[in-house]
């Protein structure tokens, strides 16, 4: 029996309704298996972002949607967070814009070693900006970019999001006698990142556009109607 395969949509949907589900869980319906589910949006989408580098036939126009989104975010994001605007924190699309950055930098680069020290200018630009996820959440997504293609790329995915997400860190979860941070959550993301398809079944510009308004779209309801 064939198992069931995520395509390009399938992954964001499930990234988008993780993504809510958190957001609900820190706010209206507090209670932390919301927050857990949760865990899987933000690596489904550093996972995604690598891809589009990849993929993109203009590089420039998803780089502006990024930027775009990003700039539309930073309102709603404030609001939700603090109730008032502020230059404090940056919202997890500029964690993305960022990555997306690196991504091009890091394609246009043939050797490893220089890819590699892209990272760390890029990931000290988020921890400056205090974006959300920081420096880590970009080196999520340079860990995806450059293991695409690698041997064994799930195990060096997991080992890599392992370490990463313990270094996030988050709340802390009782499991029985043990006690984990909340990230080490994200590690099951894998699962529906290694049953990717490939496939991309609509070519709406229209639903395109619809995943990348839903995360500023749902934080400014949930900030002026719940906050």
């Amino acid at each position: 029996m064939e198992k069931r395969q995520f395509s390009q949509e399938g992954l964001k949907i499930l990234a988008c309704a993780a993504m809510l589900l958190d957001h609900l869980g820190a706010s209206i319906l507090p209670w932390i298996g919301l927050r857990i589910v949760g865990r899987l949006a933000f690596p489904i989408f550093c996972f995604l972002l690598a891809e589009g580098v990849v993929y993109t036939k203009s590089p420039l126009r998803y780089g502006m949607r990024l930027f775009v989104c990003m700039l539309l975010s930073e309102f709603p994001f404030d609001l939700y967070s603090s109730g008032r605007f502020s230059w404090a924190g940056q919202s997890a699309m500029a964690t993305l814009f960022l990555s997306f950055l690196l991504c091009r930098c890091m394609q246009r680069t043939p050797s490893l070693l220089v890819r590699l020290l892209w990272i760390l200018p890029f990931s000290l630009a988020a921890e400056l900006l205090r974006t959300d996820y920081g420096g880590f959440g970009v080196m999520m997504a340079a860990l995806f970019f450059l293991s695409r293609d690698l041997p064994m790329r799930t195990a060096l995915q997991a080992v890599g999001l392992l370490c990463l997400c313990w270094c996030l860190g988050g709340i802390p979860v009782s499991l029985g006698t043990f006690t984990i941070p909340i990230e080490l959550f994200a590690l099951a993301a894998l699962l529906p990142i290694s049953r990717y398809s490939g496939e991309k079944k609509c070519h709406s510009r229209t639903l395109q556009w619809c995943f990348y308004l839903f995360y500023p779209a749902h934080l400014a309801v949930l900030a002026i109607f719940f906050r």
